[in-house]
């Protein structure tokens, strides 16, 4: 079957990035003779006629796209774009947008997977607790983007937070806590390059449980970089175990984040979906 390459931009990514470089791209597939169609509304019903997928935009968009065709049997490969580039980065860290544009046309592709929460598909990961509050606390904020907001809206949180005791199940174990915050990981990192989970794997069929106790406001200072830099699984408030499938509940709704997207539930259901997709990536 011929190329043809489906382009997924959308326009107000990175107060305007994706846009800038969708031209440039257009151009790199004309030169290299491939054919292509470009949407940044109104998706195609269906992908049979196309035999790859790139995104242009952040993590917004990434999530927007997974959820919005739910099933992608063609490779998917990932323009950097957005506000937060966390997934995208996790491939594609350290690539020139020329070399991005290479990784797009490449032949190979590797299985990676993803995870489903509450019946939404998630491919970065999940923040229950403090994190959700953060990205609620971010929704329209205009003065900064990506990790500076992420930042500024972490530190004048940490004052003010409060616990939540949560009930945690997972095939392997049962426990409750007064949780600070949760994070369900198949990405490394969040809010624009915290190393949340620096365990975490695209592709080892796991789920990353991350749970952090309650903690006083002094420690949260303290620990706040450390965090920031993925040396923070040794603390004695931080649980880490990888898994398949877990279920959060509590007495009142929780702040969540799906891929940096807002939710909102009293109860979680998580599972991984091994395999999902077929990505292009630098990393495999």
């Amino acid at each position: 079957m011929e190329e043809h390459y489906l382009i997924i931009c959308n326009p107000i990514a990175g107060k305007g990035s994706a846009q800038k470089s969708l031209t440039k791209f257009e151009q790199f597939l004309t030169s290299k003779g491939l054919s292509y169609e470009t949407f940044s509304k109104d998706y195609p019903k269906d992908l049979q006629k196309f035999t790859c997928m790139v995104i242009m935009g952040g993590d917004g968009t990434i999530n927007y796209v997974m959820n919005y065709y739910k099933e992608i049997s063609i490779p998917i490969a990932f323009i950097i774009g957005g506000t937060g580039n966390d997934y995208a980065t996790l491939h594609l860290r350290g690539l020139s947008l020329q070399e991005q544009f290479e990784i797009a046309i490449q032949k190979q592709s590797s299985q990676i997977d993803a995870g489903s929460c509450n019946g939404k598909i998630f491919i970065n990961g999940v923040g229950i607790g403090f994190d959700g509050w953060v990205v609620k606390k971010n929704i329209g904020k205009k003065l900064f983007t990506g990790k500076m907001a992420y930042y500024s809206t972490i530190i004048s949180l940490l004052l003010f937070y409060r616990e939540n005791k949560i009930k945690i199940t997972t095939p392997e174990r049962e426990f409750s806590m007064n949780a600070f915050m949760l994070s369900i990981a198949k990405g490394k990192t969040y809010g624009g390059g915290f190393m949340v989970a620096p365990l975490a794997s695209p592709g080892d069929g796991k789920l990353d449980l991350i749970t952090i106790a309650k903690i006083g406001l002094i420690k949260r200072f303290r620990y706040l970089p450390v965090i920031e830099k993925g040396k923070h699984l040794n603390l004695p408030i931080v649980q880490f175990q990888k898994t398949e499938q877990i279920r959060i509940s509590a007495m009142q709704p929780l702040q969540a984040h799906l891929d940096g997207e807002y939710m909102e539930a009293k109860t979680f259901d998580l599972k991984i979906l091994k395999g999902y997709y077929k990505v292009k990536s630098k990393i495999y």
